[in-house]
């Protein structure tokens, strides 16, 4: 077991051994499904009919028991048509199985949502959420007594434009990987100021999810050039801290993620990078879908740190991790909008966004806490009618919130520079960056998570999922019930070498569709349940943004 929680699901070895494992398996069932057949059937197809299992003469009455009783003829011969059906389940469901795998690998890679098969198995297994006591953060005694040293991290190149290290919080303990993305030309000693963001991955992710996932990189670097925002480090701490889903907060028991994320990353960035700003106004904390949720709740315990959040795909009441689980008052105690509208205003600004066919509800998370805000805090609602819960709305939006966040003239004070004249929006429209939606409050939809249909044949509509169920059942079959008979000649003679090879390529050929198409199936399925991608648009432009992705 612990060899299999190794093996390295991005891996392009991985994925090429899996692609390999289709293809003999595929030929095994190839070759192997007319073995499947009645003895009787295999000699002489033509007295079967070709259309079902015709009863095999060596399926005779046999002993079972005592006193000589026997098995029934019709009884002997369901059994052993059962076991014959049986195998051929057997050779068509392991080239299905990998199949999915297969695909599941291909989506996996670019996004990091699992590294290893034992993420795999540590994010399926059921974690029991005993304690549900929030614990508050360390004083700051706690962080004084840290020696200097212990708060500077060693990076190194990662590739896609972002930087590395493994480092360990000298009062949590926790030891994780933790990503940088630097502006071109950075020095420590380069005589600038940078503004830092501090980004919180989903759940399941990692930091390299955010890097490729919103071409991080690329649209960091493009909102520099173009003086929407002053020079700035992003960093993505992983919290993926013991396999469970995220707390955001301290809790009894478990490891002290929000001391990680708000108090010890923090301290590290300023040790690492001596030259970035100590100015409220110059940190964002922002977070995607699970760690938008955290972004915001983090930001409530640690004002004084972050003078922008940005929150993109959150849901209002905690969804996961102990506060959604652990009871009811828990989870309404630490909803998103209700703590907002409690907490003393100091001027904190938000940038919610949620689209409104997120099933997750964060469209409505967006129009709660746009509700809930009081002066001088500030929530700017970002509510597009479509873009699902996907990375290709991230992505686009990225440069959207950049463009929020450098509108705020104290951003660029924060960093030691004049804010640039005129609208901020203006240059950012002429760019191609879409402002936010605003969503009036007469066409709100805010009771259902997701007010947005599918149309009949979009990715998630219900004539896809027919067409397709539809497919992959006749493709099965063909495979069950048809396939294991071809190549036999009618008059029941030996076929010749060219019709048995034709045959096994027709098998092959027909197993492999019918195990994509089964794949495709339950892709659709998965898809259609979480509401990740609502459209054939977003998950064509999904491709080109993985392909791209950090570039």
């Amino acid at each position: 077991m612990s060899l299999l929680r190794g093996i390295n699901l991005t891996s392009s070895t991985t994925i090429w051994t899996v692609g390999v494992l289709v293809v003999v398996f595929a030929v095994v069932a190839a070759v192997l499904l007319p073995l499947t057949l009645p003895t009787a059937a295999r000699r002489s197809p033509a007295r079967t009919g070709g259309a079902t299992d015709a009863p095999d003469p060596s399926d005779k009455a046999t002993s079972h028991g005592s006193g000589g009783r026997t098995i029934g003829p019709v009884l002997g011969h369901g059994l052993k048509a059962a076991g014959r059906y049986s195998a051929r389940a057997v050779l068509f469901t392991v080239p299905v199985l990998l199949v999915v795998a297969l695909g599941g690998l291909l989506i996996n890679r670019p996004m990091h949502y699992v590294r290893t098969f034992g993420d795999v198995i540590e994010a399926a297994a059921p974690h029991t959420q005993g304690a549900s006591r929030v614990t508050p953060l360390p004083d700051a005694s706690a962080y004084d007594a840290v020696p200097a040293e212990a708060w500077k991290a060693s990076f190194q190149d990662a590739g896609n434009g972002s930087q590395e290290a493994t480092w360990t919080g000298p009062v949590s303990g926790i030891t994780l990987p933790v990503r940088v993305v630097l502006p071109s030309g950075y020095r420590p000693d380069d005589g600038r100021t940078y503004n830092v963001i501090e980004a919180i991955h989903g759940w399941v992710g990692d930091p390299q999810s955010v890097v490729t996932g919103m071409s991080s990189s690329k649209n960091l670097q493009a909102a520099i050039d173009a003086g929407r925002i002053p020079p700035s480090i992003l960093v993505i701490p992983s919290v993926n801290v013991d396999g469970s889903q995220h707390d955001c907060v301290n809790i009894a028991g478990r490891p002290p993620v929000e001391t990680w994320t708000a108090e010890e990353i923090p301290r590290m960035i300023q040790a690492s990078f001596p030259n970035v700003t100590t100015q409220r106004a110059g940190w964002m904390l922002m977070g995607i879908s699970a760690g938008a949720y955290c972004a915001a709740r983090t930001a409530y315990d640690v004002p004084q740190r972050f003078g922008s959040v940005g929150v993109l795909s959150s849901f209002d009441s905690p969804g996961e991790g102990v506060l959604a689980h652990g009871g009811k008052q828990l989870q309404s105690e630490n909803t998103m909008s209700t703590m907002l509208g409690r907490r003393t205003p100091d001027g904190m600004r938000f940038y919610v966004m949620g689209a409104q066919d997120d099933s997750t509800g964060s469209a409505r998370a967006a129009w709660f806490m746009q509700d809930a805000v009081q002066r001088p805090d500030s929530v700017t609602i970002d509510t597009p009618r479509q873009g699902g819960h996907s990375w290709v709305l991230w992505n686009d939006r990225l440069p959207s919130l950049l463009t929020w966040w450098g509108s705020d003239p104290a951003v660029f004070a924060a960093a030691g520079l004049p804010a640039p004249d005129g609208d901020a929006w203006a240059g950012a429209k002429a760019a191609g960056i879409k402002p936010p939606t605003q969503t009036p409050k007469d066409q709100r939809t805010a009771g259902s998570p997701s007010p947005m249909r599918a149309d009949v044949f979009e990715l998630n509509g219900l004539g896809t999922i027919i067409v397709s169920t539809v497919a992959s059942l006749a493709a099965a079959g063909t495979v069950l019930i048809w396939a294991p008979r071809w190549g036999r000649r009618r008059d029941g003679a030996k076929p010749s070498t060219g019709r048995l090879g034709g045959a096994i390529v027709g098998r092959f050929a027909a197993v492999v569709v019918a195990a994509s198409l089964i794949a495709v199936t339950a892709g659709i399925g998965v898809n259609a349940s979480g509401g990740f991608y609502t459209s054939w648009r977003d998950l064509r432009a999904s491709v080109r943004v993985n392909d791209n992705a950090g570039k």
